[in-house]
């Protein structure tokens, strides 16, 4: 190997990207008869063993070895198993995804745990694209495989908020894993894979309103029904919070509702106001830790009755704020 007019050396000679990367183009190579009709039957199986392949790799090679890897076993010869610290490596949308987390306990004892089969979360056909967009848009949603407590957001402007309290105490904070859905939706498609999960975790949505300004019914309304449902067996066991922002975070929080920028909004307010911080700090504390009280801001609701009760007293609040807020 070696550039072009150059001097070649022997593989053995070349760094570790160069050895990585002539790996990856043979892998590449056989993945590209993934459609299965050029493996001769007689052809015997292999097995890939691959220890954190996504050492030595460029983000794009990271993305791209990831394909090659999830494309490699529908060459119906091959069959792959890798270790990874890289969540770009959990691909949720993929049928053949099975995820075991391996970790240390507290007196030394190293146990693996199979944490996460495809059949079993019984995702239908618009969670599949529900999470491939997501894992598009946001390749580390998958944090939450690696351990720790996991909140799960609807959008940016609570997981900047989230992440800002965060960062002012990280000793208190530690092990956190808050997850943005960016999406209603998409909550509750996280909501069934995390319900394999041995531990709990916690809902924060918006509660919308059931029409619109025009008068028609919100589909975001029609989705706090389906949070309830996927989430009702964690919640009779106490493992899963489900809290509502009334009627978003932004109204909730800052009594008014943001067009634009939202979370950079969100964040100035945090930075320059004591109170606000102190209100969500609170709601992360509850979030986390179930005993905490729920602030007066948020509704812990099991009804959609009682959601649209607490969405007319806000909407009857009788404030000047509220006459300008955005339906």
């Amino acid at each position: 190997m070696g550039p072009v007019g150059g001097f070649p050396t022997t593989l053995e000679r070349q760094g570790s990207g160069a050895c990585r990367t002539l790996i990856w183009a043979a892998l590449r190579i056989l993945s590209e008869r993934a459609d299965g009709n050029n493996t001769d039957s007689t052809d015997r199986p292999h097995l890939l063993l691959l220890d954190e392949p996504e050492i030595c790799l460029h983000p794009d090679a990271i993305r791209e070895a990831c394909r090659v890897l999830y494309d490699l076993p529908k060459t119906k010869n091959w069959q792959v198993m890798i270790t990874t610290h890289s969540p770009v490596f959990i691909d949720l949308s993929r049928p053949n995804t099975s995820i075991a987390r391996v970790e240390r306990t507290a007196n030394g004892v190293v146990k693996g745990t199979t944490i996460f089969r495809p059949n079993k979360a019984k995702l239908d056909d618009d969670d599949k694209i529900e999470l491939k967009l997501l894992n598009l848009c946001d390749p580390y949603v998958a944090e939450f495989f690696f351990g720790g407590k996991t909140v799960l957001v609807e959008g940016d402007t609570e997981y900047t908020a989230f992440k800002h309290v965060i960062a002012q105490n990280p000793s208190l904070y530690k092990d956190i894993h808050v997850v943005r859905a960016r999406g209603k939706a998409c909550l509750v498609s996280l909501c069934k894979i995390l319900n394999q999960f041995d531990k709990g975790y916690a809902v924060l949505h918006d509660s919308d309103r059931e029409k619109t300004r025009k008068g028609h019914a919100n589909p975001a309304w029609s989705v706090n029904q389906k949070i309830l449902e996927v989430t009702a067996d964690g919640r009779a066991a106490g493992r899963v919070r489900v809290l509502a922002s009334v009627p978003n975070f932004e109204g909730a929080f800052f009594a008014e509702e943001v067009n634009a920028e939202k979370p950079y909004s969100a964040l100035a307010r945090l930075k320059s106001n004591e109170s606000a911080f102190l209100k969500i700090a609170e709601l992360l504390d509850c979030l986390i830790d179930s005993e905490k009280p729920v602030p007066s801001s948020e509704k812990a609701w099991t009804s959609l009755e009682e959601l649209k009760t607490a969405v007319e007293a806000f909407d009857s609040g009788g404030s000047s704020t509220s006459q300008n807020r955005k339906l």
